[in-house]
């Protein structure tokens, strides 16, 4: 009597193992998309650049997200150091501006520096973030070696890079504009961020030695001081760039004079803003630079 009970009941143990092997084996199937490539910068406008070329192939990490910090005299964590020893590549500013981090990538990982792809010299601006020959030359390094480790993305990683190089065109095309609005315009800087691009829109910095000395700690000279201070007092200039990130005594009496002779002050600092863009934030700054210019009476 049991050996016909079980009997009856095998049809429904069969049907039972057919359901089951009907069902896809999720989790045993292996995927064919890659791991994304990690990537870190020091400064988050650089991993920015990077995740825009490379967009799914790569996941970008930036140890500085802070206005405050300076990357020019930051102590590296052991946390910070960790996470560049463990990046597939790593993408610098180089030019002085954190070459701390030099050594603390792997010997495997690949090591970008986008002063190698700059016309830069010691004791140049170090901002290369606002040159955009240095940049476009900087996203297609990064694109070449996404499209050699991720050939299957190639075209993606390719079509990212071309709609990235129609946002430099674009900035291009506004510096151009800005070229013929005030031509040679004067202006002045408490730090030389931001000077490559005011440069290359063709305007005119009256206090380059005096800046670059406070940048570099170097020692104000009394004759580059008076000189700013009189050009301030005479509005001989068209509005003074200032950098959030310097607390310096003197840039703060700079400011402070600048606005009692009514001369415009524009905020470029060393930080992409959180929610833009590399391209949307320098095409933010030469906006209000063009508005400033084309409102302001002239001196």
């Amino acid at each position: 009597m049991f050996v016909l009970r079980l009997l009856a009941h095998i049809p429904r143990f069969l049907r039972l193992i057919l359901s089951l092997l009907a069902i896809p084996a999720y989790a045993q199937q292996p995927s064919n998309a890659a791991p994304a490539l990690r990537l870190s910068c020091v400064e988050a406008v650089w991993c920015d650049i990077a995740q825009q070329v490379g967009g799914s192939t790569v996941q970008t990490y930036a140890l500085i997200h802070s206005e405050g910090l300076d990357p020019h005299h930051l102590q590296p964590s052991p946390l910070m150091a960790q996470q560049l020893a463990q990046s597939d590549a790593i993408l610098l500013n180089g030019a002085t501006y954190d070459d701390w981090a030099k050594p603390l990538h792997a010997a495997s990982s690949k090591l970008f520096i986008a002063a190698d792809y700059a016309d830069w010299h010691i004791g140049d601006d170090p901002h290369l973030f606002f040159d955009l020959p240095t940049v476009h030359k900087t996203a297609q390094r990064i694109a070449e070696w996404l499209s050699t480790n991720r050939p299957q993305a190639r075209a993606d990683i390719s079509q990212n890079l071309a709609r990235f190089e129609r946002d430099v065109a674009r900035l291009s095309t506004q510096l151009e504009r800005l070229r013929h609005v005030v031509p040679n315009a004067p202006f002045a800087m408490t730090e030389p961020a931001g000077e490559r691009l005011l440069y290359a829109a063709g305007l005119h910095m009256i206090d380059e030695g005096w800046a670059r000395a406070l940048m570099n700690e170097s020692g104000l000279s009394p004759r580059d001081t008076a000189q700013l201070e009189t050009a301030i007092q005479h509005k001989e200039i068209r509005f003074l760039v200032r950098n959030p990130a310097l607390e310096a005594p003197q840039a703060h009496a700079v400011e402070a004079l600048t606005q009692q002779a009514h001369i415009p002050i524009i905020t470029i600092g060393e930080s992409l803003p959180a929610g833009l863009h590399w391209q949307d934030w320098l095409g933010h700054i030469l906006t209000i630079i063009e508005t400033t210019l084309t409102q302001q009476a002239t001196p």
